[in-house]
C-alpha cells in the first residue's frame, strides 16, 4: 500500500481498517467492492460518522486493476470498450495496458450536466471547425468509485443520469449535434444527512444497498475513535504503518471473495425465503429480491463459504430493504429487526408444500401487515380541553366547507394550481437541464450553445467559407430547473387567545406540506415568538423526520413580541435567498395581532410590527396572515398589518380542517 510520505494529512487517506464500529456501512461497501452488480450503496447518517472517510478508504484496499492506455481506462478483457479500443480490437491490434489504482471521483453538488456527462469540445469546434466530444466525470469514474456527497441535494435529473449509467455501464450523450457513448462502469456511493431532506422513493430504490448509521454512544468506542484520529493527525506515517497489515488483509479478502463469488450457491429454500421477506416487508417491484440474492451470495464469499446460509439472507435483508419499505410519511425509514425475525420464523414454520405455492399469499399477508403498521404508526394529535369554542370544533372537523373569504389589500399570492409536480423555471447559470438557446446578454455566464452559435454565424455569412463568429452570434443555453418553495411559518406562541390551537394547526400544516416535499424540492420552516424574542424552532428543511422531532413540543405562554417574529422571518428569508437565488419564499403569519413587546426598550410594539411588515413587502415576500383573534371587533390591527405586508388575510375561524394547507399549496403552485 502506498503510504504517501507527506507528513500532513492532506491527500492521505485514513485507513479503512482503522474505522471504529459502523460495521453495517463497511459491509455494504465491501460487498459492492466484491460484486459491483449489487448496484452501489447509499449511506444515510448524522454528521461526523466517517461516511466520507470510509468511501475514500475503500479505494485504497481495492486491488490494482489492469487498464488500457486510452482516455477511458477500458478493461481489455471486457466487451464494454470505447471507440478507440474497439477499433484496435476489430483490426487485431493489441491494446496497450498498464496497472493502476482504483480512483475515487468526487461529484460535487454544484456540478453541471455538461461536467457530469460530457459535452462538445468548444475549443476544437472553434479552432478546427469539427465536432469533438469532451468527456465528463462519468468517464473519469469508469472502473472506479463515483462518490456523491449530499446526494439528496443533487438535482434530480443528474441523479437519474447517474443511476441510469450505473445500471447500464454506458454513458450515452446526444446533444448539440453530437451522438456519443462510452463505457461508464463504476461503484456509485452516495452519502447524505437525512436532516437535509430525502431522496424520492423512485431514486432510493435504484441504490442497491443502504446503510443507516449513527454516532457510537459507547464511551469506550468514542474514546477509541478520538485516540485513533489524533494518532493519525500527529504522526501519519507511523499510523499508516501500524495499520498496513490489517489493510493488506482486507485487500486479500476482497481478492479471495471475488474469486469465490462465481461458485457460491443458494438453495431453493433460501430463495423462497428471500421472496417471502420481500413480500412480508411490503416492498414494491422485484429489485429488492434480486439485490438480496446477490448480496447474500457476496456476504457468503466474504466469509469464505461457497454456500449461502439463513444468516447471510438476514444480513442482506438488513442492507437491501430499509430504504425500500412501503411506508407512510410519518414512519421513520428503517427495518425493524423484530419484524424481520417474525417474517423469517413465519416462513420456517410453514408446511413444506406451502413453500412451493404461489407467492400471492405472501403478498397479501405482507400488504396487510404493512397496512396494519401504517394505521398503528400514524401520529395522534389531541386538541385542547373540552372548553373548545364552536370555531375550534369546526377546525377539528373533517368535513369540508366552502372556501373562506380571502381579503388581499394589494396582492394575492395565490395562483391557479398547476397539475403535476413542481414546475421547472428558467434559471441563469450552468445548473439545470438545457432545453434551447437564446442570444447572449452581457451578464450571462459563459455557457455557450456551440451549434446554435455556429448556425447564427452561418446564417449571417455572405461569402463562401468558414463562418466567422462575432459577439452578436453568441448563443447561450436556456436552462430549466425545478425550483422549490420555502414556506416559513411565523407563529404566535404567547399566552394570548387560542395559542394551543395555533400550534396544533401549525404542526398539522407543516407535517402535511412536508409529506410530499421530496417531490417538489420544497422546504418548510417554523419561527415562534413569545415572551421577549423570536426563535427559529424549525430551520428550513425538507425532512419530515426533523420537523416532527423539533415540533414534538411547542411551548406557549408569555407576552407577544410580534415585531421580533417578523424581523427574524425577514432575516431567514434573506439568508435562504442568498443560498439559492431561485428560491420562492412564502410567509404564513398566525397571530391574534396583540403585540405588546417592541424591538427596543420604550418603542411602540404596534409601530415596530407595522414597520417590519413593510420591510417584508419591500423584500417582495408573498405572505398570508391568518387572523386568530376570536373577537372580531379587534381584527382591524391585523388587517392593517396585512396591508403593510401586501399579504392575503383570512380569519382562522373561517378555516375548516386542512384548508390552511390547501391555501398554502395554492400559493406554492
Amino acid at each position: 500500500m502506498s503510504t504517501e510520505t507527506a507528513a500532513d494529512t492532506i491527500g492521505v487517506t485514513y485507513p479503512f481498517a482503522a474505522i471504529v464500529g459502523q460495521d453495517r456501512m463497511k459491509l455494504a461497501l465491501l460487498a459492492n467492492a466484491v460484486n459491483p452488480a449489487i448496484g452501489g450503496v447509499l449511506i444515510r447518517g448524522e454528521r461526523g460518522t466517517a461516511k466520507s472517510t470510509a468511501v475514500r478508504g475503500l479505494a485504497v484496499i481495492l486491488p490494482a486493476i489492469t487498464v488500457a492506455t486510452c482516455r477511458y481506462r477500458c478493461d481489455p478483457d471486457s466487451g464494454n470498450l470505447c471507440h478507440e479500443c474497439r477499433q484496435k480490437l476489430d483490426a487485431s491490434v493489441s491494446i496497450e495496458t498498464e496497472s493502476q489504482r482504483v480512483r475515487v471521483v468526487d461529484l460535487p453538488v454544484s456540478a453541471t450536466e455538461d461536467r457530469v456527462v460530457g459535452t462538445i469540445d468548444l475549443e476544437t469546434v472553434l479552432r478546427d471547425g469539427r465536432r469533438s466530444f469532451e468527456p465528463g466525470l462519468l468517464a473519469d469514474a469508469h472502473r472506479g468509485i463515483l462518490y456523491v456527497d449530499e446526494v439528496n441535494l443533487l438535482d434530480d435529473h443528474l441523479v437519474d443520469t447517474l443511476l441510469d449509467s450505473a445500471a447500464s455501464g454506458v454513458n450515452r450523450v446526444e446533444r448539440e449535434g453530437v451522438a456519443f457513448h462510452h463505457p461508464a462502469e463504476f461503484i456509485l456511493v452516495g452519502t447524505m444527512n437525512p436532516e437535509e431532506g430525502d431522496l424520492r422513493p423512485q431514486l432510493l430504490d435504484r441504490f442497491g444497498l443502504a446503510a443507516e448509521i449513527k454516532g457510537d454512544r459507547d464511551p469506550k468506542a468514542r474514546a477509541e475513535i478520538v485516540r485513533r484520529r489524533l494518532a493519525f493527525e500527529s504522526d501519519t506515517a507511523a499510523f499508516l504503518e501500524q495499520w498496513r497489515s490489517p489493510t493488506n488483509d482486507l485487500m486479500a479478502l476482497i481478492e479471495r471473495a471475488r474469486g469465490l463469488l462465481p461458485t457460491v450457491g443458494i438453495s431453493d429454500h433460501l430463495l423462497g425465503l428471500i421472496t417471502h421477506i420481500a413480500n412480508a416487508m411490503g416492498v414494491d417491484g422485484h429489485r429488492a429480491d434480486i439485490v438480496m440474492y446477490k448480496t447474500a451470495q457476496t456476504i457468503a464469499a466474504l466469509d469464505g463459504r461457497s454456500e449461502v446460509t439463513l444468516e447471510d439472507v438476514r444480513r442482506a435483508a438488513e442492507l437491501a430493504l430499509p430504504h425500500r419499505r412501503r411506508r407512510d410519511p410519518f414512519t421513520p425509514p428503517g427495518l425493524d429487526p423484530d419484524e424481520l425475525d417474525r417474517a423469517i420464523q413465519a416462513f420456517e414454520a410453514r408446511p413444506a408444500p406451502a413453500q412451493a405455492t404461489d407467492s400471492a399469499a405472501d403478498a397479501t399477508d405482507g400488504a396487510a401487515g404493512a397496512s396494519d403498521s401504517t394505521m398503528s404508526s400514524g401520529p395522534a394529535e389531541n386538541g385542547p380541553p373540552g372548553d373548545a369554542t364552536e370555531a375550534d370544533q369546526r377546525l377539528a372537523s373533517d368535513e369540508a366547507t366552502t372556501a373562506p373569504p380571502v381579503n388581499a389589500p394589494e396582492r394575492i399570492p395565490f395562483q391557479k394550481p398547476r397539475t403535476g409536480r413542481r414546475t421547472s423555471a428558467e434559471v441563469k447559470g450552468r445548473r439545470g437541464h438545457s432545453v434551447r438557446s437564446r442570444p447572449m446578454d452581457a451578464d450571462d455566464p459563459p455557457d455557450i450553445a456551440v451549434i446554435d452559435t455556429v448556425r447564427a454565424a452561418a446564417a449571417r455569412r455572405t461569402q463562401p467559407g468558414t463562418p466567422q463568429i462575432d459577439a452578436q452570434d453568441l448563443r447561450v443555453h436556456r436552462r430549466m430547473r425545478k425550483v422549490g418553495n420555502l414556506m416559513l411559518f411565523v407563529v404566535d406562541g404567547s399566552g394570548s387567545m387560542a395559542a394551543q390551537r395555533r400550534m396544533q394547526l401549525t404542526k398539522s400544516a407543516v407535517l402535511s406540506l412536508l409529506a410530499d416535499a421530496y417531490k417538489r424540492r420544497d422546504r418548510v420552516g417554523v419561527i415562534t415568538f413569545r415572551k421577549t424574542e423570536a426563535y427559529e424552532t424549525v430551520p428550513p428543511t425538507s425532512s419530515l423526520d426533523v420537523a416532527h422531532a423539533r415540533m414534538h413540543e411547542l411551548p406557549t405562554g408569555g407576552r407577544t413580541p410580534l415585531a421580533h417574529g417578523l424581523e427574524l422571518a425577514r432575516l431567514v428569508v434573506e439568508r435562504e435567498r442568498a443560498r439559492d437565488a431561485q428560491l420562492r419564499p412564502i410567509l404564513i403569519l398566525l397571530t391574534d395581532g396583540v403585540a405588546n413587546v417592541g424591538l427596543a426598550a420604550g418603542s411602540d410594539p404596534i409601530t415596530d410590527a407595522l414597520q417590519s411588515a413593510g420591510a417584508i413587502a419591500r423584500d417582495r415576500v408573498p405572505a398570508l396572515v391568518v387572523d386568530a383573534d376570536r373577537r372580531h371587533n379587534r381584527s382591524g390591527s391585523l388587517v392593517e398589518l396585512a396591508k403593510q405586508m401586501a399579504a392575503a388575510h383570512v380569519r382562522l375561524d373561517a378555516l375548516a380542517a386542512g384548508q390552511l394547507t390547501s391555501l398554502i399549496r395554492l400559493a406554492a403552485a
